[in-house]
Parts: structure tokens; sequence; C-alpha cells
């Protein structure tokens, strides 16, 4: 028999769930989460984010090859509100909290487009994560949006 976990918290049995998102799902959710953060989610803190992307998307199959032009034309550049592209973890620079401060110049904070979305979902109260997972609830609004990208740059939600 299985010992059963308790909350520290609560004191009441604790009940762990497990997602295995396949790679077409972490498509899906890289992408819901970076549109609907850039369309509204961050937009009251982040001043811009940057990435290259003139550089060349380079799809699984060729990588470890050398991108000749024929191919390149081919390849589209990197955009990360595709989830295609974003679970290639490409890196990405966010300019952030340049109204705090008297020069106008924002903070950067460097980060990877994936990485960023990953990590920012593992840092989540469980009721969220349980909530983004599963396919048949998965809602992603702005609020949390916003607080997927925040606790994945940051650790957690540093602009309220």
């Amino acid at each position: 028999m299985n010992k059963v976990e308790f909350s520290a918290d609560t004191g009441a049995p604790r009940i762990i769930i497990q997602a295995n998102p396949s790679w077409e799902a972490w498509v899906d959710i890289c992408e819901a989460v970076w549109v609907t953060a850039l369309e509204g989610g961050c937009n009251y803190w982040m001043d811009d984010l940057k990435y290259d992307d003139d550089r060349a998307w380079v799809p699984y199959q060729h990588c470890g090859r050398r991108v000749d032009d024929e191919l390149r034309r081919g390849i589209p550049d990197l955009d990360i509100k595709n989830g295609n592209h974003c679970i290639r973890n490409f890196p990405i620079k966010v300019y952030h909290n340049a109204d705090d401060w008297e020069s106008g110049e924002s903070e950067i904070t460097e980060g990877m487009s994936f990485e960023v979305i990953s990590v920012g979902i593992n840092n989540l109260p469980p009721e969220i994560k349980l909530s983004i997972m599963n396919p048949y609830t998965c809602d992603i609004d702005a609020e949390i949006a916003d607080q997927i990208v925040q606790t994945g740059l940051f650790g957690s939600a540093v602009y309220g």
C-alpha cells in the first residue's frame, strides 16, 4: 500500500498529478501562452521582447545540417508566436521595468523561448497547472499567460 502525503499548509491529504504532454501538445501550449501574453497579458510590465527573428527556424529533420541558400528559402524566420518555432528554445531578451527608472531605460532579462513556458507552468500553483495541462479544460487567459511568463523568467510573479 502506498503512503499518503499530507499538506504542510492544511494538513489534508495531497493528490499529486503528473502530466506528460506530447510535443504536439507543447506546440499548442507554447503558441497559446506567447500569443496571449504578448497581445495583452504582459503589456503592463513588458516594454519589449527581442529575439533574432532573422535567424532561420530549422525544422528538426534538418538539425545538424548546413542550411544552404536553397533550403533557407523554404524555411521561415523565427516567430515566437509560432509554437513549432518556440519549442526549439531560442534565446530571447525581455525588456521591462522602464517606468521605475528615471532614465526610462529598461532592465533586460534573458531567457529561452520554450524554457520560459515549461518552467513557468511548473512554478504555478497545482490547481492552475491542472487546468492548463488538461486537454479538455485547457484555458490560458491573459492573467495565466502573464503568470507563466513571469514565473518562467523571474521564478515568481514580480509585477503583480
